[in-house]
């Protein structure tokens, strides 16, 4: 047995000894009310309460998971009731015989429980310890299905937000090579250069993208050397016009939120003459403002393809209630507006 289940075993052994201490102290306080002496009280309810534990354990452990949770509620009760009669019978007359062989002077309580008040009594007590328990048993296990159900729901939303990173990554890996590659035939230097960009885009995209945040100013960067060696592939035939935010430090954003923006600014802006790209990027507070804006080229695609529909899911997923995304276009331009509420730690996964 591994130290967490020994842990889970002992906080639950805990928890069960505390609710019976509990109710004890809580039993014999309430009998102030007939014999002003609380250690007196406790003492009698534990020689008298001893026997109520099995039937309660019985119902918990074997009659609600087996019949009731199965919605055998017919059965549970054919077992319940008859269970309940049977307990109260033997402590109805076990009361008796500790009242007046046992203990010292209970004579008198001794007839009471003789008596159909005392049976009521005894009835009452089981009847509310075995509703008690039962209540406390099935709200922890709602707690637990819960936990369960979030858990799941967590490694569900985890493994969509890294599939829709996947998508985004090959297309980008297979626009910057081949750029490379058209590059080199027309300029060895600046070939060489975008490569070293290139590698500093996938350094990123292969250690942070797994994370849930990371530093603004990390992602800003990244998305610079993105810039740049798009700038350079495009060459005279683009005006881009990029105006970002210095100093962004201190405040953290999840991964690759920004870029596919801007790659598809690029992508759908290119046409055969020129064509123009105008990127700006502003923090206050909190709150990130992001714009592009391009020209619309030969390669126009409605709402930018797969690139924004994924971007969209993120957003939803990540910053729910949290941003805003506004998409503009005409036969002239196309325009996105992002505002992201950021935060000053880790993201977690939400509907």
């Amino acid at each position: 047995m591994n130290t967490h289940s020994q842990t889970s075993r002992l906080e639950t052994i805990g928890l069960h000894v505390l609710f019976w201490v509990i109710y004890l102290f809580l039993w014999a306080a309430k009998d102030l009310a007939f014999h002003n002496n609380l250690l007196g009280n406790l003492r009698t309810n534990v020689v008298t309460g001893w026997h109520y534990i099995p039937f309660v354990y019985f119902n918990l452990f074997y009659l609600v998971p087996k019949l009731l949770l199965k919605g055998r509620y017919t059965q549970y009760l054919l077992v319940l009731l008859p269970g309940i009669l049977l307990v109260t019978f033997v402590s109805y007359n076990l009361h008796y015989w500790l009242f007046s062989s046992v203990l010292e002077d209970t004579m008198a309580v001794a007839v009471f429980f003789r008596s159909w008040e005392g049976l009521v009594v005894i009835l009452t007590e089981l009847l509310i310890l075995v509703a008690l328990s039962m209540t406390l048993y099935l709200l922890q296990q709602w707690y637990q299905k819960e936990r369960y159900a979030k858990e799941l729901e967590k490694q569900k939303l985890e493994a969509e937000l890294n599939l829709l990173k996947s998508q985004v990554n090959p297309h980008f890996l297979f626009n910057s090579l081949n750029s490379i590659f058209v590059m080199m035939e027309k300029d060895r230097l600046k070939s060489k250069s975008m490569l070293l960009q290139l590698s500093d885009v996938l350094s990123h995209q292969l250690y942070q993208t797994q994370k849930r945040s990371v530093p603004l100013q990390l992602e800003v960067d990244n998305l610079k050397n993105y810039i740049e060696l798009e700038r350079t592939r495009h060459g005279d035939l683009a005006k881009v016009q990029v105006d970002i935010q210095e100093n962004l430090n201190g405040h953290l954003i999840a991964p690759m939120l920004l870029l596919p923006i801007v790659e598809n600014a690029f992508k759908h802006s290119k046409s055969n003459t020129d064509y123009w790209i105008n990127i700006g990027l502003g923090l206050e507070a909190h709150r990130l403002s992001f714009q592009v804006e391009n020209s619309q080229g030969q390669n126009n695609n409605e709402e930018g393809g797969i690139g924004l529909a994924n971007l969209k899911r993120q957003l939803g997923l990540l910053y729910p209630n949290k941003h805003h995304l506004a998409i503009d276009q005409d036969q002239n331009a196309f325009a996105i507006d992002l505002k992201i509420e950021l935060d000053d730690h880790p993201l977690s996964y939400s509907r």
